[in-house]
């Protein structure tokens, strides 16, 4: 938990850390304990989505904020990427217009990702 920004939370999901924004926390957190959670994604400008050549999972920081880079394997009927530990539903009128990147691996960006814990 941030000393800085409340709502700032940084959770550790199958050895992956990322830094996620508390949406919903209806309880005190305690350090390294297991919570039921619930994980969104949060686009507030443009939507970025573009093919990348290498089969690659990952989930990449950018700088010190909430923004992120997303990658690995889109699947559009589940309206889903597996990030390769993780996996993140993207509201579907995000994909409308990219049904050929289906099974394809990509990119995406986001603003954040919001938790909700359950």
């Amino acid at each position: 938990m941030s000393p800085i920004i409340e709502e700032e939370v940084t959770l550790e999901i199958d050895g992956i850390e990322i830094v996620t924004f508390a949406n919903l926390c209806p309880f005190e957190l305690i350090v390294g304990e297991v919570y039921q959670i619930e994980l969104d994604l949060t686009i507030l400008d443009e939507f970025i989505i573009k093919k990348v050549d290498w089969e690659e999972y990952k989930i990449h920081q950018e700088g010190n904020g909430l923004s992120y880079t997303l990658q690995g394997k889109l699947d559009i009927d589940n309206r889903a990427l597996d990030a390769g530990g993780i996996t993140f539903e993207i509201d579907s009128e995000f994909l409308m217009d990219y049904g050929y990147l289906h099974e394809q691996y990509v990119q995406i960006r986001v603003n954040r990702i919001t938790v909700d814990f359950l």
